[in-house]
């Protein structure tokens, strides 16, 4: 059978991070699995073909790729986006440098020299932003008419600057998008290769975050575009037949046509798949309430997961004044991760992060040119990373390297080498730790009520440290954690969300308006999946609404039922909307009338991949012993190193010890032991 003739058996899930490419992929005929980890590339389309290669299958073997990519977040992180222009209402093209005049909370909260990201950094210079004439009414009538010279003065001088993209964002456009529609028709006219995005990628109030929101996707939306086109056309060159999901930020995939319109919702794809596959975790028994580290190469991604529901913002931001407005997967990140370099803070202590060694050269032990000491360094200088036994043996550790830096850059502190591996590792583990509080504890959650579950090549190696300091007894490390994402990625079900803002009273006389408002939101979305392909037999609607009391500025999203909405349906959600705003913020208002601000529908196509099953090795779980430094202490011990596929059901490893897999090594603490579940996931808790 040629290549070209194979049957295309195989669904492949694709994360690429800062430091590795990660794939996963199950035969759906035969359930066998494999998986892989390449370093990442510059140029993401390479380190995904790559990854393919890894795990020898051919293209045209593939019937379905899901993945995740970094191009939008790099783009914007490093900003490196397209020269971008934005036209709004004349008064204000300023808003993205003013905000809500909302400050950074940390260090800098009293610093008098302080500069807000936007204006430090900005995404859209200031020369680059066009007020033009024309107004809308709160209710979308027309004050003003669009002026249309101005609209195209500004194309043109946009045109002269070198612009490559256009953010038209107009005053009450979410209720109203004609002149919008308008002024990008003119823009096109004028800048006809140019990349145009208005507030219709999602039409809602709050014009700040609508404005941003724009914005952003007009900064990325040109690199991750032509970023997919060219991952297409090189599968395509290759025989590729079959479909490329995308991961988006609201914890579902897309297809390929839907995720070019929203770009900007692909900035943490890989991440989200993470989350994804936490919650599908969280509903297969193991526990619940989930606390999630996805540690990478470059940084750390946590979330919280409570009953086992997808935990979601509407207000995801990047930096301060940078924010989205659809509601998002809530994944926070920080620049600490296996890669992070080990370097002085600014009060000349020891700190980890965020500069990374990435990819390329990587830490000192690769030895692809790094000098610097990482986290790995230091992780292998304790004897946690075997050399032999490092991402599957693809690449082999060069621990004497890593002593030797980690010797230099102590010095500093008059640290030797192994002294600096063990503080790097407990700064790593604090600051890990420290971020989890902030979307747990000072949330008003009860870390007791959570396990920790660490996912990523280097999760499982600070995980037990990260549980202990968080007062966490119980650690599940799930099969495959270093693939965990590009799992979590396989199994993520289609998922589109649209939104409109309406501005209308909560109460049954409106239920008809609001009624009407979903009806045509999921007529829209199902039109829109027919034309992509998508089986619409099998959509299933999710609800939700905006909704605060008349005066307030700030609405607040409730799901609902997704039946239809009747005047007794209104009428239930009245006072569900009191109950949903105690619980929030610890009162109610019952007395002043409830508005809609918002609806928002959900559709939902299950995809109906198995479920990777991991399928347990012969022989003895044993592997060897090895010289280990418990991180905290300077002198090594003897410790038992285990085999993870080889662990028999009801094994138990007592700490310190090491288990090593294929793509992780996790670290089990003096005084805990670590035993498999019935689903195989590594349960770590302390001894009996």
């Amino acid at each position: 059978m040629t290549e070209t003739e194979q049957a295309a058996d195989w669904i492949v899930g694709i994360d690429v991070g800062g430091t590795f490419t990660d794939i996963i992929g199950l035969n759906q005929s035969t359930g066998e699995i494999r998986d892989g980890k390449v370093l990442s590339t510059p140029e993401q389309e390479v380190g995904v073909l790559d990854s393919i290669a890894a795990i020898g299958l051919g293209i045209p073997e593939i019937a379905e790729i899901v993945h995740g990519h970094t191009v939008g977040i790099n783009a914007l992180l490093s900003r490196t986006g397209a020269p971008t222009g934005l036209i709004s209402t004349r008064g204000h093209k300023d808003l993205l440098d003013i905000g809500r005049m909302h400050r950074e909370f940390g260090d800098r909260f009293y610093d008098p020299t302080w500069v807000r990201p936007h204006q430090e950094r900005p995404i859209v210079a200031r020369e680059s932003r066009y007020g033009i004439g024309e107004r809308l009414r709160h209710d979308g009538s027309v004050l003003l008419s669009l002026d249309e010279d101005e609209v195209r003065a500004a194309a043109r001088e946009l045109a002269g600057r070198g612009t490559e993209s256009v953010a038209v964002c107009l005053l009450n456009s979410y209720i109203n998008p004609e002149h919008e529609r308008r002024a990008a028709e003119i823009v096109a006219e004028e800048m006809p290769d140019a990349y145009i995005q208005t507030s219709a990628l999602y039409p809602v109030t709050k014009e700040h975050e609508r404005t941003t929101t724009v914005a952003l996707d007009a900064y990325v939306g040109p690199a991750v575009v032509g970023y997919l086109n060219r991952l297409m056309n090189r599968l395509a060159e290759r025989d590729y037949r079959g479909t490329l999901w995308i991961m988006m930020m609201n914890g579902g995939v897309a297809t390929f046509a839907d995720a070019g319109k929203a770009p900007v919702f692909q900035l943490v794809s890989g991440p989200v798949g993470g989350v994804s596959g936490s919650v599908k975790l969280a509903n297969e028994g193991s526990a619940p309430n989930l606390l999630t580290i996805d540690v990478g190469g470059t940084s750390t991604d946590v979330a919280a997961i409570r009953r086992g529901k997808t935990p979601l913002t509407d207000t995801w931001t990047l930096e301060t004044g940078l924010t989205l407005t659809m509601p998002l997967v809530d994944v926070e990140s920080i620049g600490s991760g296996a890669g992070s370099l080990i370097r002085p803070n600014a009060l000349g202590n020891v700190a980890v992060g965020p500069a990374s060694a990435g990819s390329n050269p990587g830490p000192v032990c690769y030895r692809r040119g790094g000098t610097e000491p990482a986290l790995t360094d230091a992780c292998a200088a304790l004897g946690i990373l075997q050399p032999d036994l490092f991402a599957g043996g693809a690449i082999s550790l060069d621990v004497d390297a890593s002593l030797a830096a980690l010797a230099r850059t102590g010095a500093q502190w008059n640290m030797s080498a192994v002294e600096l591996a063990s503080a790097a590792y407990e700064v790593a583990c604090q600051d890990i730790a420290a971020k989890v509080r902030t979307i747990s504890v000072y949330r008003g959650l009860d870390v007791r009520e959570f396990a920790l579950q660490p996912s990523g090549s280097a999760g499982p190696m600070l995980a037990d440290r990260v549980g202990q300091i968080l007062g966490l007894d119980k650690v599940i490390i799930p099969t495959s954690p270093g693939q965990f994402s590009a799992l979590g990625l396989l199994r993520s079900d289609l998922m589109v969300t649209r939104a409109q803002s309406i501005m209308t009273p909560l109460e049954p006389a409106n239920a008809d308006t609001i009624e009407a408002a979903f009806t045509a939101l999921q007529d829209r979305i199902r039109d829109e999946l027919k034309n992509q392909g998508a089986d619409v037999e099998r959509i299933r609607f999710e609800r939700a609404v905006f909704a605060m009391y008349r005066g307030q500025t700030w609405d607040n999203r409730m799901p609902i039922p997704a039946a239809t909405l009747t005047a007794e349906a209104a009428a239930a959600l009245i006072p569900a909307f009191h109950e949903f705003y105690r619980e929030s913020y610890g009162f109610a208002a019952t007395e002043i009338p409830v508005v809609v601000s918002t609806v928002e529908v959900t559709a939902i196509i299950a995809r109906e991949n198995r479920k990777p099953q991991a399928v347990p090795e012969d022989g003895e779980s044993f592997l060897r012993t090895a010289q280990l430094t418990v991180p905290g202490t300077t002198e090594p011990v003897e410790v038992p190193i285990h085999v993870r596929e080889r662990l028999g059901r009801g094994e138990q490893v007592h700490g310190p010890a090491l288990i090593a897999e294929k793509y992780a090594t996790t670290l089990v603490l003096p005084g805990r032991t670590a035993s498999l579940d019935d689903d195989l996931n590594l349960i770590i808790e302390p001894q009996s």
